[in-house]
């Protein structure tokens, strides 16, 4: 059986020799992925020159603009050092989805869901803010909402 491994570094030697010893092989091209849960609900985020400690139930949505991406709550929006794809693979699947190539939504960010034309919705947010759930993501936006 083939794996890829997705743990924290402290961790990622003794629970390998565990894997080996079981006779799984770590590959970064398996289908199976074992993913560490840190049972961190936080994130840290940058406003100027000070780290910001973020809750992840008061994120409304992340966003790629450029090189940075950036995290909205209701008030407020902070720069964090991540990129979209690794958040993507660690915030929780039952409460973030990806509705676009730059977008990253909570769940209970939504206020109204208007459909648009070409396999698009366009949503309005808590904070006012208005999102487009692309084409791309269109099925798995319905499949997620239960639409």
């Amino acid at each position: 059986m083939r794996v890829k491994l997705r743990v924290t570094s402290g961790h990622e030697e003794e629970i390998v020799r565990k894997l080996e010893e079981k006779g799984i092989e770590i590959c970064e091209d398996s289908v199976l992925v074992l993913l560490e849960e840190t049972g961190e609900d936080r994130l840290l985020c940058r406003d100027g020159g000070e780290t910001v400690v973020v809750s992840l139930r008061d994120i409304l949505y992340f966003e790629s603009l450029g090189h940075d991406v950036f995290l909205y709550l209701e008030n407020a929006r902070y720069k964090i050092g991540k990129r979209l794809y690794q958040l993507e693979r660690e915030l929780p699947e039952d409460r973030f989805l990806r509705i676009s190539n730059s977008v990253i939504l909570a769940r209970d960010a939504i206020r109204k869901i208007r459909p648009a034309l070409s396999c698009k919705f366009i949503l309005a947010l808590k904070n006012g803010s208005r999102v487009d759930v692309t084409r791309t993501y269109y099925y798995k936006f319905k499949e997620f909402f239960d639409i």
